[in-house]
């Protein structure tokens, strides 16, 4: 017994480990018409928060690489644990890591979706976020 729960220890520090350090960026509100993509994180990383950032980096400069050279849309990884960041996440309630689109007339939350669908259907967090940037 005392070597199963030794062994469900080290799973689970080994589960939510410290990723290298991230580039993160600014915090920045978008400009009039630009749609922006948060993904909200902390330095210490999950193998499902890793999937999101992943998947969401990827489909943005693959599908939307024109968008972001143009300024139209902007992607940034905001890092919890940077002072900096803390009021701003605050305006948009966010106190754990989470996934948002700010359009010009509305807030989109992806952050239930992102953690429901990054590992078992990928696929499906695509075609989420696509949906949310093209309507």
């Amino acid at each position: 017994m005392k070597f199963l729960s030794v062994v469900a220890l080290i799973i689970g520090l080994l589960a939510c480990q410290q990723k290298p350090a991230f580039e993160a960026s600014e915090p920045v509100m978008p400009e009039a018409g630009q749609t922006a993509v948060y993904y909200f994180r902390t330095n210490f990383i999950c193998e499902t928060c890793e999937a999101i950032e992943d998947i969401v980096q990827e489909e943005l400069t693959t599908k939307y690489a024109d968008e972001l050279k143009s300024g139209k849309l902007m992607f940034k990884q905001l890092n919890l644990d940077d002072p900096a960041t803390a009021d701003f996440a605050l305006r948009f309630e966010v106190v754990f890591k989470s996934l948002l689109i700010l359009k010009p007339d509305t807030v989109i939350n992806l952050t239930n979706e992102a953690f429901l669908y990054a590992l078992p259907n990928p696929d499906k967090l695509r075609e989420l976020l696509d949906q949310s940037l093209e309507d």
